[in-house]
């Protein structure tokens, strides 16, 4: 199925919006000056908050998450409230 412009300009906009919401929501200001920007590609920042591995080498936020998942359905199967 072919796409038109109008599809792409939509589509291209959704992306926009939503990376514009992510960055005064996040930072509090706009990451850009222009809108076009935000359709290019990712916001985000490799500072030493966002990413703790790149610096002090521990595990990123959803390794985390996923391990304490483990660990809480280990300790309800051990409390048998499985």
């Amino acid at each position: 199925m072919k796409r038109g412009r109008a599809y792409r300009r939509y589509r291209r906009y959704l992306a926009i919006v939503h990376k514009k919401g992510v960055s005064r929501r996040i930072y509090e200001m706009d990451w850009f000056r222009t809108d076009g920007k935000y359709s290019k590609g990712h916001i985000g920042c490799g500072c030493w908050m966002c990413k703790p591995g790149k610096r002090f080498h521990r595990p990123s936020w959803e390794d985390e998450r996923k391990t304490a998942e483990c660990m809480r359905d280990i300790s309800d199967y051990k409390d048998g409230r499985f």
